[in-house]
């Protein structure tokens, strides 16, 4: 992968302050306000290393050498529900039962439950204007393809402070997003009287979407969802409690929307839509207008 000389740097300079619709640094999550988690009791067994949160089994059917977006051997290590979790870019070199076997970062291969992983298809079919989830130094972000230059590909990201640079990227991962509850996607989650802002990793149990989708063992009807709050907080959550956020939002100026705000949706005006990817809203009761970006607004969402 290649990006802007500034972020292939070995020394890069200190990211940008970031806005209210930017996750914080990882130095700071221990010190976040998390949602309220049911206390499991934490899993047993030679399974736990590769499955931590105790998700019900099922197959995902990946070659290998697939590209996928997962989590690093470290971060899975003791992990519960509330944990820091971060998706990195990875690739499946291997097989164990239902496990696929990652390759390392800097380290020994390691054994992953299909739960934790977002597969990325061999050759995605992008156009520019197309939300894409990609990676930035390794990491999984939300993007817009802006244009091609010859056999790179630029974005501009969209789940980061807006002054980041525009990527320009040979080589990444890039998996083109559809509307409505998928992997990757960003949903919002009604959590008692609070809409929370979370992002979608897998589906657990409930009536298959597709004739090819996973069974588990989860009865049919009761579908939920491994999925990321505030901070990458690991969480749990019924689908009958989620409503999707839309990907590539149109959107006029004057009109209320509720935009991410500290892991939760707040009311907001747009103010303008300058750049693609990104708009300009003005939140109730706050100061300076904030740019968001897609996967980071909704129109005003009904309640279960």
């Amino acid at each position: 992968m290649c990006l802007l000389p500034a972020a292939c740097d070995p020394s890069p300079t200190p990211a940008p302050a970031p806005t209210p619709s930017q996750s914080p640094p990882i130095a700071s999550l221990a010190a976040l306000p998390r949602p309220p988690f049911a206390e499991a009791a934490a899993p047993t067994g030679p399974a736990h290393a590769s499955n931590p949160l105790n998700l019900p089994p099922f197959t995902l059917k990946l070659d290998q050498g697939r590209r996928v977006f997962t989590f690093s051997d470290r971060m899975l290590a003791g992990a519960r529900l509330g944990s820091t979790l971060v998706l990195y870019a990875a690739t499946v070199v291997g097989f164990e039962g239902d496990d696929l076997i990652i390759e390392g970062r800097g380290g020994p291969s390691y054994k992953v439950h299909p739960g934790y992983v977002i597969p990325v298809p061999d050759v995605p079919r992008l156009r520019p204007h197309d939300p894409v989830l990609t990676e930035w130094n390794g990491v999984m972000k939300h993007a817009v393809v802006t244009r091609f230059v010859k056999d790179k590909i630029e974005v501009r990201y969209t789940d980061m402070d807006a002054r980041t640079p525009l990527g320009l990227l040979k080589g990444a991962r890039f998996v083109r997003q559809a509307e409505g509850l998928a992997p990757g996607n960003f949903a919002a989650w009604k959590d008692g009287d609070t809409w929370r802002h979370v992002l979608l990793v897998s589906r657990l149990g409930g009536l298959p979407e597709a004739p090819d989708a996973a069974p588990t063992t989860l009865p049919a009807g009761s579908a939920r969802w491994f999925a990321l709050a505030y901070g990458g907080a690991a969480s749990i959550v019924d689908e009958a409690s989620l409503r999707p956020i839309p990907i590539k939002p149109q959107l006029k100026v004057g009109a209320n929307v509720w935009a991410e705000w500290v892991g939760a949706l707040r009311p907001a005006v747009v103010q303008s839509a300058e750049e693609t990817g990104l708009y300009t809203v003005k939140f109730e009761r706050a100061g300076r207008p904030a740019t968001v970006g897609w996967g980071l607004l909704t129109p005003p969402l009904a309640g279960p």
